[in-house]
């Protein structure tokens, strides 16, 4: 895609109609977009990608944002593009949404946002493909250049901030690129086509053998033979059981009945013996009950003394309490007076401490002294080294200035040999153009004199067609016309006489400018001759040593700088001092140095010879501090020991006299607890209180005996009654022979159950057997046909979507041999623009998990020899490595058929990253890649860019709006 004319209303900082004619800029030019900021020279590409797509190039703003405040009202916001894309033109006119006035009364309305999509053809005519449909038109651009908005702006126009997009873009966004830049998509569409009928046949095939399979199983046979050979056998065997059956339930009714009466007669007579079996029970515990009657009156005696007794056990866990407390108070007392006599004694070791302590604050005292006259000698000693750096500074300041200029003045000698060769080139092309236009000239002159001639015969022809006999010749005024003037060929028209003079004079108009333009080309060549004759008398025996002499000694200038702590900054500033100045500011600094060295020696005398050392000083008084802080805190730690000791005495003394008068009150208690149980057991029924407490119960087993005494007495009652009741009842009757009967039922229930489940078996399984028949001849066909089909289909899938060697799909394949072929384009041009250091390489590691992989990128780098990922590269380094990887793609889309042509480049900024050098072999690639047919745009604010890019497009900005200015060389 190359753009011939873009034309802008009041569309961002532009606020009437303003057309950039790049035709104009004649074939696969290399041109600059200059301006300040602000001016609108990114908005040039915006103009251009939301002609083409509705979207801005950094897609931060909508196009109904893009409309110029300076505009007039009744001014619509419009972009049309002209451009030409595989021989042929369209011209796309965009209008974002937006407030217009209303054609009729006060007030705006709403614009909607519209598109209109035209092919031109050779003759002039147009073809309307898109009306008015804003995703339509888009959609035709898509289809027409293979790029989405995301792709155009990655390969085709490297905005501000995006350059490093394309290159740190991973295997699954790159693929997409690709896939649309090199038309591979019928590759994926092969693959998932495949894949889709493959795993469509598979899991068919699956289902149907785990269906066959399952059939079997079900049916409990391991073949087709033995399932035909059951069947055989199976079906008399039904007969008979079925018979068998019906005998068998009619005797199992029989045998029923009667075991039911027997049963019922049973139960009686069970009954009878179960009551008088629990009345003889009863009878035997009837001792063991009263027994248990003289216990419970007991226990209830027992409780009533309880609490007296509870009291003394209360009373006597007090006093064992208090007498343990007691015997701790009194060790801890004995433990708080060992510790009080120890603190006392060390106590007397303070006062050779504060002798030690007072001798330290002394020696302090005399080193606090010395410290400002450290302090000068410091201070005196660093300005020496500080007057020595600048001094050292300022002569690399001036080493710097002469290399820079000399190399200034080399590379501008440099750049004046290859303008003259271009202008040469140039006034070569002029002339063979003026001979060309020279020739055309005398062609037409004899053209038109031929047809001024031509018209002039004919004019006698003309009038002697008119003539009558007998009527007078209008020439000669004869009334007799014997040899009449006659033309045999068709006669020119007046018309086309003039037309004949126009074009011979605007064929000479052209002569004659181009014989201007030839002279204004020598006058150039002439001054760019001068200058370069000028140049070289300024470097004298220089102009001729190689670039790589000053560039190595400005390489060392510089890492001396660094090292020094020179920013380019400070370098760039004193490239613009004059000259005497800086050796002026050179000896001034050497002066400084000289008179800062005398101060320091003087101020060195004053202070003893031991502390003159950096630090020495600082030490000293550090270990004087370091000893007083010691001892005060031992002094400190002494007091502090005796004053907790004497506190902790007094306080394990106050504690030992409590417990002791506790100890004391606790025994008074227990002795009265004690009395007053003797005295309940004097007048209460037990003999002693070892037979109160064997009398005691809790609670729970008191209750629980008279519970059981009530249950024995109710039960009594119960089984009386009961027992006499069923004696009645059997009165006169005798127990039946229940045991036979049982077998017997028992045997017709075996019997019947063993037919009925044997007919059940063998008539399920006969059905079960039928049924597999027919379900495994329907699935053996289905089976056969898809078999068929996956030995055709499963293999492609396999292949196409790396399911076999080294799992890589078809397309993915493909694009990597493609990606190989741009690597190897793009690594030639980073190898030049980073002076060999780097080359680009695809990474053949398989990635880890699921993540896509194959289209990776990493960066060899010649200076390591390593090989690291493309996001570790810098700023600078990046720019360049996208910018050989947005043109070895370039070159390798169009050297592929039925591939997207990128023949046009736009880049935003990203030249201020780079160091004079590099930004010299960047433009050299450029002009390379320019000269392989492509154009190449530039927006940028480095100044170098202006001298070595003659062909501009300045964008100049003011209160009224912005506008643009063609430049040509």
């Amino acid at each position: 895609m190359r753009p011939l004319s873009l034309t802008m209303t009041a569309f961002g900082p532009f606020p009437a109609e303003e057309t950039i004619p790049f035709e104009a800029l004649d074939e696969n030019p290399l041109f600059l977009i200059n301006g300040p900021t602000g001016a609108g020279k990114t908005t040039i590409l915006d103009a251009i990608c939301f002609a083409l797509y509705g979207k801005t190039t950094g897609d931060e703003r909508e196009g109904a944002q893009m409309r110029c405040d300076l505009a007039a009202l009744e001014t619509l916001t419009e972009v049309t593009l002209v451009f030409e894309f595989s021989g042929r033109r369209f011209r796309i006119r965009r209008v974002p949404e937006q407030q217009r006035p209303k054609a009729r009364g006060e007030g705006t309305t709403s614009q909607s946002a519209e598109a209109q999509l035209f092919e031109l053809h050779a003759d002039g005519s147009e073809t309307l493909l898109v009306a008015s449909k804003v995703t339509e038109a888009t959609r035709e651009i898509e289809e027409l250049t293979g790029l989405s908005v995301d792709q155009f702006r990655q390969v085709m126009v490297l905005p501000q901030g995006k350059f490093r997009q394309l290159l740190l873009a991973d295997s699954s966004d790159r693929e997409k690129i690709f896939s649309q830049l090199f038309q591979t998509r019928i590759y994926k569409r092969l693959e998932e086509s495949l894949k889709a009928q493959a795993a469509e046949i598979r899991r068919e095939r699956e289902r149907r053998q785990q269906l066959r399979q399952g059939i079997l199983e079900g049916a409990g046979v391991e073949s087709d033979a033995a399932l035909e050979s059951e069947l055989a056998e199976l079906a008399p065997e039904v007969a008979k059981a079925t018979k068998e059956k019906d005998r068998r339930e009619l005797a199992f009714i029989a045998a029923g009945k009667d075991q039911q009466q027997a049963q019922a007669l049973e139960k009686s007579f069970l009954e009878l013996e179960k009551l008088q079996c629990r009345q003889a029970e009863l009878n035997r515990q009837q001792e063991t009950i009263d027994r248990e009657r003289a216990r419970l009156r007991a226990a209830e005696q027992a409780a009533k003394l309880r609490p007296v007794f509870d009291e003394r056990a209360r009373c006597d866990r007090d006093f064992r309490q208090t007498q343990k407390e007691a015997e701790l108070a009194a060790g801890r007392l004995r433990n708080a007076e060992e510790r009080l006599a120890a603190a006392i004694k060390r106590l007397e070791e303070t006062a050779p401490l504060q002798s030690e302590l007072d001798q330290a604050k002394q020696q302090a005292t005399l080193l606090e002294g010395y410290r400002a006259r450290a302090d000068r000698m410091a201070d005196t000693r660093q300005a020496w080294q500080k007057a020595v750096e600048d001094s050292e500074r300022t002569e690399l300041l001036l080493q710097h200035k002469l290399l820079a200029e000399r190399k200034g003045l080399w590379l501008e000698l440099e750049r004046l040999g290859r303008e003259l060769a271009r202008q040469q080139k140039l006034l070569q092309i002029r002339k063979d153009q003026g001979g060309i236009l020279r020739q055309r000239c005398e062609e037409l002159e004899k053209k038109a004199k031929k047809l001024e001639l031509a018209w002039h015969q004919g004019q006698a022809a003309i009038l002697a067609a008119e003539l009558q006999t007998g009527e007078p010749c209008p020439v000669c005024g004869s009334r007799e016309h014997p040899f009449p003037a006659r033309s045999e060929a068709p006669l020119p028209t007046q018309r086309q006489v003039e037309e004949a003079r126009q074009e011979l004079r605007a064929a000479n108009d052209e002569l004659q400018l181009a014989r201007e333009q030839y002279g204004e080309e020598q006058n150039r060549l002439r001054e760019l001759q001068q200058r370069q004759e000028r140049c070289r008398q300024d470097l004298g025996a220089e102009a001729d040593r190689p670039a790589g002499e000053i560039e190595r000694a400005l390489d060392e200038l510089q890492a001396a700088a660094n090292q020094r702590g020179l920013n380019p900054s400070e370098l760039r500033q004193a490239q613009g001092s004059d000259l005497e100045q800086l050796r002026r500011a050179v000896l001034d600094r050497k002066s400084a140095a000289a008179a800062a060295k005398a101060q320091a020696e003087t101020a060195e005398q004053e202070l003893p010879e031991a502390y003159r050392e950096a630090g020495a000083l600082s030490r000293a008084l550090d270990q004087a501090r370091q000893q007083i802080a010691g001892v005060e805190k031992r002094i400190r730690e002494i007091s502090d020991s005796h004053q907790k000791a004497l506190g902790d005495a007094r306080a394990a003394k106050a504690a030992a006299d409590a417990a002791e008068q506790q100890l004391r009150k606790t025994d008074a208690a227990l002795q009265t607890a004690g009395a007053k149980c003797l005295s309940v057991l004097d007048s209460g029924p037990f003999a002693d209180e070892q037979a109160y407490r064997a009398a005691l119960l809790d609670e729970a087993p008191l209750e629980a005996l008279r519970q059981n005494i009530a249950d024995y007495d109710r039960q009594s009652q119960l089984v009386a009654g009961a027992l006499g009741q069923q004696r009645e009842a059997l009165q006169g009757r005798s127990r039946p022979d229940l045991a036979a009967l049982e077998e017997a039922l028992r045997l017709a229930e075996n019997e019947k159950n063993q037919a009925a489940s044997r007919w059940q078996q063998l008539e399920g399984r006969l059905k079960l057997l039928r049924d597999t028949c027919d379900k495994l001849a329907r699935s053996a066909a289905q089976q056969a046909e898809l078999d068929r089909q996956y030995a055709v289909i499963g293999t492609l899938s396999d292949v196409a979507n790396g399911q076999t060697g080294d799992k890589i799909s078809l397309q993915r394949f493909v694009l990597s041999v493609l990606l190989d072929d741009v690597l190897i384009e793009a690594s030639q041009r980073l190898s030049l623009m980073s002076k060999g250091r780097y080359q680009l390489l695809r990474k053949e590691e398989r990635a880890k998990g699921n993540k896509a992989s194959g289209l990776e990128l990493e960066v060899e780098d010649a200076y390591t020899g390593k090989v690291r990922p493309v996001a570790t590269l810098s700023g600078g380094e990046s720019f360049m490595a996208a910018l050989s990887l947005a043109l070895g793609l370039s070159d390798v889309v169009q050297a592929y058929a039925g591939g997207v042509r990128l023949d046009t480049l736009f880049i935003d900024e990203g030249f201020g990253s780079l160091d004079a050098e590099s930004l010299e072999l960047a433009v050299r690639t450029l002009i390379d890649l320019q000269a392989a047919g492509r154009m190449i745009g530039v927006i940028s604010h480095v100044a170098e860019l202006k001298e070595q890019m003659p062909l501009r497009l300045d964008v100049f900005s003011g209160r009224d709006g912005s506008h643009t200015r063609l430049v040509l060389p």
